[in-house]
């Protein structure tokens, strides 16, 4: 088949194209190898011992890997992050609308000397009243968590939402997972036995994780089911497996013993943009070519066989094929799920699987919201300034959360009612079936069997009518934060 004047036309010019840029070309290309080189030589554990042999050479590696990095630091900066922080930062020079710090602060929780914590005292509350109770898990990775002061601002904006606020330093250099999870419990066993002495609610105690401290959260709410079952499994028959693998059941076993008081369960959990299956993170991470770089391979690069032990969503998974039933005063009564929809470090369905998980064993209350626009979902930086509107959101989601039962069986008998308030002026609301959202979000959350009705949601003048025979539904709301909004949520 000859070629046409155009197509030889075209391809000369491409080659003179490939020419021009050439000089171009080899700085370019020399620069990103740098950039990988310099990236693995401080980030690889194994560069320690032999820095040639770990060193990238072929150029499809070379470049998923600068990829991944620039995604990377795309979630971190992306979105209204940069505009945040500037504001933030101007509002702190110039001293406008500075908020005042209501923190106790260094209040010893425990016998070690790292064991501190931060009380956030709300202010103009009525006195002999109990407030609800958010302790904070600081840390986006698992080695970052005893950098408790960057939380400070976000915890004092929650404090002048109307409740205390806990922020504990746990961890410290060298801790690993056990040490860092019994720090955590005595935090947390500490807010238990004070919170009436401050005006805390102990019957309200939720837990706010962000990354990895979602992923600790859940892990540290998992204790009394966990020991639960072994308690009961054992009287059957002694040395019972719960997990697929011996290695992961006894690295399981090993970590509850050495949470010897069982404490009681928390009210609720806020888990935004975490991770909650190891397994599945790390096979990602192989697939960018960034195995052996990132903070999930320097955590659990050593427990690759038993990963599934430190997997929220495999050992609910686990618990439900066992048959287990999980009675709702052992395990949180409320979880909030967020996560943004383009997040390429801890990606999406990281927080789709574990909101299945915990509808298929019937957690009584389980809400997710994914912000379809946003990349990464910071709230330790998008509460820096609480007037912007996403911070007015996740105030918004984290109000409705650690709000009282008898408030939302409220709010539920009113929606949908006679007497029940359409959407806030300038917002619009539709309400339909699971499966009738867009199946990239939704598409590995609730089974079909489920989804019994498809008919949309008419909007009336008295609000949204539904239809209560889908037992999940999934609501997509538009308002004046540019970024759609996806909630999931378990009916």
């Amino acid at each position: 088949m000859g070629w046409s004047w155009r197509s030889a036309a075209w391809y000369l010019l491409a080659a003179c194209g490939g020419v021009v840029l050439l000089p171009f070309a080899l700085p370019i290309a020399a620069t990103v190898y740098a950039i990988v080189w310099l990236y693995t030589w401080t980030h690889d554990p194994r560069a320690r011992t032999s820095i040639v042999q770990v060193l990238p050479l072929h150029p499809r590696r070379v470049f998923r890997c600068v990829r991944a990095l620039w995604s990377g630091m795309l979630d971190g900066l992306g979105g209204p992050t940069i505009a945040i922080i500037v504001t933030y930062l101007a509002a702190k020079l110039t001293r406008s609308a500075r908020a005042q710090d209501t923190a106790v602060r260094d209040i010893k929780y425990g016998p070690q000397a790292r064991h501190r914590l931060d009380l956030f005292v709300p202010l103009g509350r009525e006195p002999g009243g109990h407030m609800p109770v958010v302790v904070i898990l600081p840390g986006y990775r698992w080695s970052k968590t005893k950098r408790a002061r960057m939380y400070r601002p976000m915890a004092q904006t929650l404090c002048g939402d109307g409740m205390f606020v806990v922020l504990p330093r746990v961890g410290g250099a060298g801790a690993g997972l056990e040490d860092i999870l019994g720090d955590f419990h005595q935090a947390v066993q500490w807010v238990f036995e004070n919170a009436d002495n401050f005006g805390g609610d102990a019957r309200r105690v939720h837990l706010l994780g962000y990354g990895a401290g979602a992923h600790l959260c859940t892990m540290y709410s998992l204790v009394v089911p966990l020991k639960t079952w072994y308690a009961q499994a054992d009287r059957i028959a002694p040395g019972a497996q719960l997990l697929s693998t011996s290695r992961a059941d006894q690295a399981l076993r090993s970590w509850l013993k050495r949470i010897r008081r069982v404490q009681r369960p928390v009210a609720g959990l806020i888990l935004v943009s975490g991770v909650f299956d190891i397994a599945g993170q790390r096979k990602y991470e192989a697939e960018r070519c960034i195995e052996h770089l990132s903070a999930t391979c320097r955590t659990f690069g050593a427990l690759d066989d038993a990963a599934e032990a430190w997997s929220p969503s495999a050992i609910v998974r686990s618990l439900r094929r066992r048959s287990a039933f999980i009675p709702a005063e052992l395990f949180a009564s409320s979880v909030l799920l967020i996560h943004g929809r383009r997040d390429s470090t801890f990606v999406l369905q990281q927080s789709q699987r574990l909101f299945r998980e915990l509808c298929e064993i019937d957690v009584p209350d389980v809400n997710m919201k994914i912000y379809a626009n946003l990349r990464r979902v910071d709230p330790s930086i998008a509460l820096l300034a609480p007037a912007s509107a996403l911070a007015q959101s996740l105030l918004e989601d984290i109000r409705s959360s650690v709000s009282p039962p008898h408030a939302t069986a409220q709010g539920a008998q009113g929606h949908g009612g006679d007497d029940a308030s359409g959407p806030p002026q300038g917002q619009t609301s539709i309400e339909h079936t699971l499966d009738q959202a867009p199946a990239e979000h939704f598409q590995s959350q609730a089974p079909a069997e489920h989804c019994q009705s498809q008919a949309p949601v008419e909007q009336t003048d008295q609000g949204p009518q539904t239809n209560t025979e889908p037992r999940r539904r999934a609501r997509t709301e538009r308002d004046y934060f540019p970024q759609t909004k996806l909630i999931a949520s378990k009916s």
